[in-house]
């Protein structure tokens, strides 16, 4: 999965996620899968950045090989 990324609370685990934007995009997709590869069914999905981020995913889009895709965790 490449980026860009959107941070968006997942209800299924309760916490924040990066979603690739591209899937966020896509008309009738109804489980999107984070970039850490936790997924969830679209209804459980929150457009909000509000809450504990995913430390795998800060770890996976923040990572030395893609500094265009980093964003910031604070």
């Amino acid at each position: 999965m490449t980026g860009p990324f959107i941070w968006w609370h997942s209800q299924y685990d309760d916490q924040v996620h990066a979603f690739p934007l591209a899937q966020i995009t896509q008309v009738g997709r109804g489980m999107l899968a984070a970039r850490c590869t936790h997924s969830a069914h679209r209804d459980l999905i929150v457009d909000t950045a509000d809450g504990m981020r995913c430390f795998r995913c800060v770890l996976l889009v923040n990572c030395p090989e893609s500094p265009a895709r980093a964003t910031p965790i604070w």
